[in-house]
């Protein structure tokens, strides 16, 4: 029986107006396009984070190197040491991924005076113990809107996503050891390149879903996307298969992750389904809107599950994680939820299988 397809979902939203047990702060100001990751500790205490980001989307001078962290059982935010500048400047379109308890910060792009956007090749550990960053192997080939996720708790992988240098997409999908600070080159995505996808890394899957390609017309969303089988034996080596398209609306820089460290279903909430840069303005010229939609995705089959937004959920799109803090619940933190508009609102979802 396929796992994903047979979850009962069921979410509720806890914010702080809601006055709901699980008290989730506000950020202390509205961002979007943070990177957001999580530590669930050993005593089944978490920790959540969120770097870096835009205040006000129309405004590329407010993209803020701020990074903070909620604690479980803490009714604030704590300021913490700020993301490492680029060039002197801060970044959007980064990630944050957790592995053996540690959150890693990779990528990203800084936005210069003349408009001109500069990819980040660095990549960083965060130590919450000296609040500081530790500098690791750059990334061969430096990608922002990439899709960011973690294999057997070791490996970081990064599927596609905006090459700076050449200003356009590219196929690689770059696994980096954590265990021996080096980076490998893997079997490259098939197809057109994205940036804007979601999905994850679920036991040995790797799903890939929707995102934005380049077409003979500019910047087309997708709709569907792959599931890369990846050996166990040499984790460069990934078998990928093409998905069908689902019956969902395509999903751009949208909210996701697993649902459980092995075998589990890939979670895709929110985002936009037309391709935007910062603003939430598309390419097109038309007001990008966040999707009142949930994906489910199998890992096994790729079959997709469409689910609404719960009552009282509020869209968001401009994502780059959803936060897992233990016992089937997830932290959306910040985000866009009208075009050119940031929140600092924090809401947390229930999943009960």
């Amino acid at each position: 029986m396929l796992r994903s397809i047979g979850l009962a979902i069921l979410l509720l939203v806890c914010s702080i107006p809601a006055g709901c047990a699980m008290h989730a702060p506000d950020l202390p100001t509205p961002v979007s396009n943070n990177a957001v990751a999580s530590v669930i500790h050993p005593d089944g205490a978490w920790s959540v984070y969120s770097f870096m980001g835009i205040a006000d989307p129309t405004d590329p001078g407010t993209i803020t190197p701020a990074a903070y962290r909620l604690d479980s059982g803490r009714r604030a935010w704590t300021r913490i040491g700020d993301a490492p500048l680029d060039r002197g400047r801060a970044r959007i379109g980064a990630s944050a991924v957790t592995v053996g308890g540690r959150v890693y910060l990779i990528g990203g792009y800084s936005v210069l005076d003349d408009g001109h956007e500069v990819t980040e090749k660095r990549l960083f550990r965060y130590d919450p113990d000296r609040d500081a960053y530790a500098e690791l192997a750059p990334v061969p080939v430096e990608v922002d809107d990439t899709l960011a996720s973690v294999y057997d708790d070791r490996y970081i992988v990064l599927v596609s996503g905006w090459h700076g240098p050449i200003n356009d997409n590219v196929s690689d999908v770059q696994l980096y050891d954590t265990h021996a600070d080096r980076w490998l080159g893997a079997s490259p995505l098939p197809g057109r390149p994205l940036f804007g996808h979601s999905g994850g890394v679920s036991g040995d899957t790797i799903v890939v879903m929707d995102g934005v390609a380049r077409g003979e017309d500019g910047f087309e969303m997708t709709r569907g996307g792959y599931l890369g089988a990846i050996d166990r034996l040499d984790p460069t080596k990934i078998a990928w298969t093409r998905l069908a398209a689902h019956s969902g609306r395509p999903t751009y820089r949208a909210a996701c992750s697993v649902t459980t460290d092995h075998d589990g279903a890939v979670l895709v909430l929110g985002g936009s389904e037309t391709p935007y840069n910062i603003s939430g303005t598309g390419y097109n010229g038309e007001a990008c809107e966040p999707l009142d939609q949930l994906l489910v995705v199998d890992n096994e089959s790729g079959q997709v599950r469409v689910e609404p937004l719960p009552v009282g959920a509020t869209a968001s799109m401009d994502h780059r994680g959803l936060a897992p803090i233990g016992d089937g619940r997830w932290m959306v933190v910040g985000g866009m939820i009208a075009p050119g508009e940031a929140t600092g609102r924090v809401q947390i979802l229930r999943i009960a299988d």
